[in-house]
C-alpha cells in the first residue's frame, strides 16, 4: 500500500527542486535514509530519476494539495534552462507571432483557478494486466492545486488565430538524455482550450520547478499530460500533432486519445488495515470528474451491498475536487470494507471495476478500504 512505501519529507522535496533546477542530481537525496521522518507525510517514490512520486492518501483531506506534496511526473525530468531566463513563443496559423518573456505574462491581466490534475496512469499499478508499460501508479497520482496566470485565450488572441487552426501544439523544454527520443509535445483541441490557463503560480508561489515551472500550460477537466509543464511554444496548426506523445502514445484500446478525466473518489480516511472502535465511523475524502460536476459521493460499509450518501464540500470552482464525508455505523466488531462511489452530472458513475486497457490509462474504479473494527 502506499503508506508503507519509502517516502521524501517536505524539506528534502523542497532541496531536491532546487537541486534539479541547478542540473543536479535528484538520486542521492531521494534515497537517504533521512528523507522519511517517523509520522511526517511524505510522497510515495516510483521512480527517483526522473522523479516520479504519489501524493500520500492522507494528505487528500482537504481541497489544496501543499507544493511539496502534490504528485509528481515526468517523461525525463526538469530541463536546465527552467533556472534561467524564460520566454513564450506563438506561432503557426496565426496573424502576428509573438514572443513574450515571463514578466510579460505576468503583467497581463490574471486568472486564479482551483484545478484537480490527475495523471492518465493513475491506477495502473491496481489493474490486473500481463505485462504495461510505465510507472506502477496505485491512487496517488492525482493532486488539486489553486493555479495562477494568463488564459490561453487572451494571449492567442493578441497572436490573432487564424479561424482555420482547429489544435494548438504544445511544446516543452524537457528532453531525453539520450538522442534519438522526441521532445515531450502534445496538442489540444481549439474547442477545448476556453479555461485553459497559462500558469506561473501554484498555491500563491512561483511554480516549482518539479511541477512545471516557472510556466505550465493548465487544461481544466483533462488529464494531466494535456498540461504540459516547462512551456515554451504553442503552434497554432490546422491538424493535430504528429509527434510520438500524441500520435502513438496515450491511446485508448481502440486508437482513440486519452482525453477527458473519469469520474471518481478516493477514500484519505480511514486508513487500510486501521483498527477502529465499533460507533460512528468517519470516511472521508476527494471525488472529482473531468465530464461535468461531481453530483454527488456514496458510501458502503459492506462491501457494497448499500449505500449511503455523503455530504459534499461546496467546492472551490468547477475543476476543483471536492471534499466528502460521512458517518458510517459500525455496531459489529471484525472485518469492515468501506466502499466510495462518486456520481458526476453526466450521469456517469465510478464502475465497481473498470475495464482494463493494454496501458493501463484511466483506472477509476471503486475505492475500497479494508479496517478492522473492536469493540
Amino acid at each position: 500500500m502506499p503508506g508503507s512505501e519509502p517516502g521524501i519529507g517536505r524539506r528534502d522535496f523542497l532541496a531536491a527542486a532546487v537541486a534539479a533546477a541547478a542540473g543536479g542530481s535528484l538520486v542521492p537525496r531521494l534515497l537517504s535514509p533521512q528523507t522519511h521522518a517517523a509520522g511526517q507525510l511524505g510522497l510515495v517514490i516510483l521512480s527517483p530519476r526522473p522523479l516520479n512520486a504519489e501524493t500520500p492518501l492522507a494528505a487528500m483531506t482537504s481541497w489544496r494539495t501543499p507544493n511539496d506534496l502534490f504528485f509528481v511526473r515526468s517523461h525525463f525530468g526538469p530541463p536546465a534552462e527552467a533556472a534561467g531566463p524564460w520566454t513564450l513563443t506563438v506561432d503557426g496559423e496565426v496573424e502576428r507571432p509573438l514572443t513574450l518573456s515571463l514578466d510579460e505574462l505576468r503583467r497581463l491581466p490574471r486568472w486564479n483557478m482551483a484545478v484537480t490534475l490527475e495523471c492518465a496512469g493513475n491506477g495502473r499499478g491496481l489493474f490486473t494486466l500481463p505485462n504495461t508499460s510505465g510507472n506502477q501508479w496505485t491512487y496517488g497520482a492525482v493532486s488539486n492545486a489553486e493555479w495562477t496566470g494568463v488564459p490561453l485565450g487572451a494571449v492567442l488572441a493578441r497572436a490573432g488565430m487564424r479561424p482555420e487552426a482547429a489544435h494548438v501544439w504544445t511544446e516543452a523544454a524537457d528532453q531525453a538524455p539520450l538522442g534519438g527520443v522526441p521532445k515531450f509535445l502534445r496538442s489540444v483541441p481549439r474547442e477545448a482550450l476556453g479555461n485553459a490557463l497559462l500558469a506561473f503560480e501554484m498555491n500563491g508561489e512561483p511554480i516549482p520547478v518539479l511541477h512545471g515551472g516557472p510556466l505550465r500550460l493548465i487544461v481544466p477537466g483533462w488529464f494531466g499530460m494535456a498540461s504540459t509543464k516547462w512551456l515554451t511554444h504553442l503552434h497554432a496548426r490546422r491538424e493535430p500533432s504528429d509527434n510520438h506523445f500524441m500520435a502513438r502514445s496515450y491511446r485508448w484500446a481502440d486508437g482513440t486519445p486519452v482525453q477527458q478525466m473519469r469520474v471518481k473518489s478516493l477514500i484519505a480516511e480511514p486508513r487500510e488495515g486501521a483498527h477502529l472502535p465499533l460507533g460512528r465511523l468517519r470516511v472521508a475524502g476527494v471525488a472529482w470528474t473531468g465530464t461535468g460536476r461531481i453530483r454527488g459521493v456514496e458510501v458502503s460499509s459492506d462491501g457494497g451491498g448499500s449505500w449511503e450518501p455523503a455530504r459534499l464540500s461546496d467546492g472551490h470552482g468547477g475543476w476543483s475536487w471536492r471534499s466528502w464525508e460521512h458517518g458510517i455505523q459500525v455496531d459489529r466488531a471484525g472485518p469492515v470494507v468501506l466502499q466510495a462511489r462518486a456520481t458526476d452530472t453526466t450521469g456517469a458513475t465510478q464502475p465497481v471495476r473498470a475495464a482494463a486497457n493494454p496501458s493501463g490509462y484511466g483506472n477509476n474504479s471503486v475505492h475500497e478500504v479494508r479496517v478492522h473494527a473492536a469493540g
